[in-house]
């Protein structure tokens, strides 16, 4: 009995030390996001957790990636040309590890694609440390863009 009792808290000790790695490169994840559908007059906000050993994000890169999924494309005269790549430096705030980010993201820079048709699409995520190290990209679910 006793010997089982030590097992376990041999692979319980292993499994702990390899969770609370903190790299050099930012890691991200996204914690939550405020809704997956956003209608006239609400924001998008994308919430994500972010980890990195130098806690230098502070200053650092955010991008953000709008991937639309509809099925059918965009008519060239109905465009409004809404960007879909968007990079902006993060504010300043103290050096932490661990901490989370807020992405929002206003009504108007989802929709208007098709104005007769809802727009549905994912965004890609990923951040920039100031000494430029580059997190992976995270992907948010489907989000529709109600305009019906």
């Amino acid at each position: 009995m006793l010997k089982r009792y030590l097992y376990l808290a041999l692979i319980l000790a292993v499994l702990s030390c390899n969770k609370d790695k903190v790299e050099t490169t930012p890691s991200i994840k996204i914690k939550r996001v405020s809704s997956l559908e956003v209608r006239q007059g609400q924001q998008l906000q994308i919430y994500l957790e972010y980890t990195d050993k130098e806690g230098d994000l502070s200053n650092g890169d955010l991008t953000y990636i709008r991937d639309r999924t509809n099925i059918n494309p965009i008519p060239d005269e109905q465009s409004n040309g809404t960007i879909d790549t968007v990079n902006y430096k993060l504010p300043e705030f103290p050096k932490t590890t661990i901490g989370e980010i807020v992405v929002s993201i206003p009504y108007d820079g989802l929709m208007n694609e098709d104005p007769n048709d809802n727009d549905t699409m994912i965004f890609k995520i990923f951040v920039r440390d100031v000494a430029g190290n580059q997190s992976d990209t995270v992907t948010t679910e489907k989000i529709v863009a109600v305009q019906l």
